[in-house]
């Protein structure tokens, strides 16, 4: 069966890290050499002095030049090792470190038998042992990161003379042999200890670093999923926006259209008699100088017209009013009561088949905010509240538009409310959300969550509370400007 990418992944990271363990062994190796060399260099010039004259000085001296020799090549393999530039071929390398401990082996294993000889008394050849385990120990720590360096100087070092005291024939010898043996067999498993808590140290080591480097890697990349959706999400959002704006702008053209019925209505009837009134002026004109009852009323009928201009002009002002909403100006000092007067005459269409208007207003400062937005806010809100009347019997219900001064909070309160169908419980919580529409509204659901938005916008706050059959009251709290209030008004719309 293949392997999946994952798995061939995961082995090809297991391969990388074991080529950089051995690698680190070597080098390991190689930065312990100087010192294993300078014991090279002390124990034989020791070995020298000590047989100086118990054995031929002329094989003392060529026994001693070869190992000074042998160790003077190692320093210089080692030296070129730690000089090369990484990475190098760290197994050629260990090779010629095995050489060398091998060689190095050797021409101490010959000490006993080329120096001594079988005839060497037991003193020396103890020494030689002691000088020899004592090489062997150094050996299991300097060469442990390369088992194989230890054996190859370990076992040529002690073999020979472990034959020779076994050989010997007495217990003592052979007692002493023994011992070789054991201190051998000791060193090696120390040795091999060693090495192996190595490896798993310098394992672990590049284990680690090779997973920080996948957490980076991985880290990496889940940031530039991260920027890349919010990327989107930002988008998305820029989206969103825009059609909300799009929706703001249809719900004002839904609110516009619902009041234009009313305005037209509004504008017919002044036109209507500004029209009868200026063809009776037409005709009567010419008896109005002789006849003084004519000219009377001809003054009648030309007060008339001037009244239905002045109420054609009136509702083309508040058409302007409208015109306003796209372009909203900065926190001001507004007159509330004159805003909510022009909400009530745009209304009115809309209010007067369906209920009574009521006006209580109360001793009000002028509110800091923007009036264009003021007016779009109570706009929606009487709206609301004439589509939550039923119409055909204004007699019995009404709209009420109420104000006062909040005394603890300095903020000025609106209350809009109706004697209308009233909003389900369970819908309270809902009517803000965009959309959003009773059972009994009208429209696309834009126009409570507009209001809460602008009025949020003008530092405010706006609530509900309602009973199922009995009306709606909407509260708007918002903060007032500093000045004189405003006169109180009192009475029917």
């Amino acid at each position: 069966m293949p392997e999946r990418p994952d798995e061939a992944a995961a082995t090809g990271g297991l391969d990388r890290v074991d080529a950089l363990v051995r690698a680190e062994c070597v080098r390991a190796l190689f930065e312990r050499n100087a010192v294993a060399q300078a014991t090279v260099f002390l124990n034989s010039a020791i070995v020298l002095v000590v047989l100086w004259g118990h054995a031929p000085s002329v094989r003392l001296l060529a026994w001693a030049g070869a190992l000074w020799l042998v160790a003077g090549g190692r320093l210089a393999i080692g030296a070129a090792f730690l000089a090369a530039p990484a990475p190098v071929d760290a197994e050629r390398w260990a090779r010629r470190a095995v050489a060398g401990a091998a060689l190095n082996g050797a021409l101490w294993g010959a000490a006993p038998v080329a120096l001594l000889g079988p005839g060497s008394s037991l003193a020396h050849l103890v020494f030689l042992a002691f000088v020899l385990g004592g090489m062997a120990a150094g050996a299991a720590l300097s060469s442990s990161s390369r088992p194989a360096a230890f054996l190859a100087f370990t076992v040529p070092a002690l073999l020979p003379v472990l034959l020779l005291l076994l050989s010997g024939g007495d217990r003592l010898r052979v007692g002493m042999g023994i011992l070789v043996a054991v201190f051998g067999a000791a060193a090696t498993a120390i040795s091999r200890s060693a090495g192996r808590a190595l490896a798993d140290a310098v394992r672990l080591r590049f284990a680690n670093a090779e997973l920080a480097q996948g957490l980076a890697e991985l880290n990496a990349a889940l940031e530039a999923r991260v920027a890349e959706r919010n990327a989107q999400l930002d988008a998305s959002r820029a989206r969103e926006r825009e059609a909300e704006g799009q929706l703001a702008s249809a719900a004002r053209l839904a609110m516009l259209g619902t009041l234009a019925a009313g305005v037209a209505h509004e504008i017919n009837n002044p036109l209507t008699y500004l029209r009868s009134n200026l063809s009776f002026v037409r005709e009567e004109w010419a008896r109005a100088r002789a006849d003084a009852e004519a000219q009377a009323a001809l003054d009648e009928a030309l007060a008339d017209a001037s009244e239905g201009v002045e109420r054609v002009r009136e509702i083309v002002r508040h058409l302007m009013a409208l015109s306003w909403f796209e372009a909203p100006g900065g926190a001001q000092e507004v007159d509330l009561h004159g805003a909510l007067d022009l909400c009530l005459d745009m209304a009115r269409p809309e209010l007067q088949p369906r209920a009574a208007i009521q006006r209580s207003y109360g001793a009000i400062p002028p509110v800091l905010g923007d009036r264009t937005r003021l007016v779009q806010v109570f706009l929606n809100l009487l709206l609301h509240a004439a589509h939550a009347v039923p119409p055909g019997d204004p007699a019995h219900h009404e709209v009420r538009v109420a104000t006062r001064l909040d005394a603890v909070s300095r903020r000025v309160v609106v209350e809009v409310s109706d004697t209308g169908l009233g909003i389900p419980e369970a819908s309270l919580e809902r009517i803000w959300n965009p959309f959003f529409t009773a059972p009994a509204e009208r429209g696309i659901g834009l126009g409570l969550s507009m209001c809460q938005g602008l009025v949020s916008a003008l530092g405010g706050t706006i609530s509900v509370r309602s009973q199922e059959g009995a009306g709606s009251t909407f509260t708007v709290s918002l903060k007032a400007a500093e000045g004189a209030p405003a006169g109180a008004r009192r009475g029917a719309g």
